[in-house]
C-alpha cells in the first residue's frame, strides 16, 4: 500500500495529470475525482500504453477469471465519461480483450 502510494501521486498522460485521485486538465483546469479502482486502472495504462481487460479483472478487481461479469466495463465506462467531462486529449479503446490510449487532436 505504502508503496503505491508513493509511486502514483503524480501521473501525466497526454494534456491531464492524475494527482491523488483526481484528473485534471493541464490547460483548462477541469477536474474530476476518480475512485481508487478508477485510479488503479489509469495509472495501469498510462505504464502500460496498452491492457487487458482480464489483467484488470483479475489484478486490480480481484475477481477470478471464471465468475462472469460487466464489472470491467462498468469502470471503463465510467473512466471514459470522467475524460469526455475534463475535455482530455484521450480516449480508451478496445478490441476484444485488448485496451488501447489513443491521444486524439483537439481543435
Amino acid at each position: 500500500q505504502i508503496e503505491k502510494h508513493l509511486f502514483n501521486k503524480n501521473v501525466e498522460l497526454g494534456n491531464l495529470r492524475i494527482l491523488e485521485k483526481k484528473l485534471i486538465n493541464k490547460k483548462n483546469y477541469k477536474s474530476s475525482f476518480l475512485t481508487d479502482i478508477e485510479d488503479q486502472i489509469l495509472t495501469y495504462l498510462e505504464k502500460n500504453k496498452k491492457g487487458s481487460k482480464e489483467f484488470i479483472k483479475n489484478n486490480i478487481l480481484n475477481i477470478k477469471s471464471t465468475i462472469e461479469t460487466n464489472s470491467v466495463e462498468s469502470h471503463l465506462t465510467r473512466i471514459r465519461k470522467k475524460l469526455i467531462k475534463v475535455d482530455a486529449d484521450l480516449v480508451i479503446s478496445s478490441k476484444s480483450d485488448n485496451l488501447f490510449i489513443n491521444f486524439i487532436k483537439k481543435n
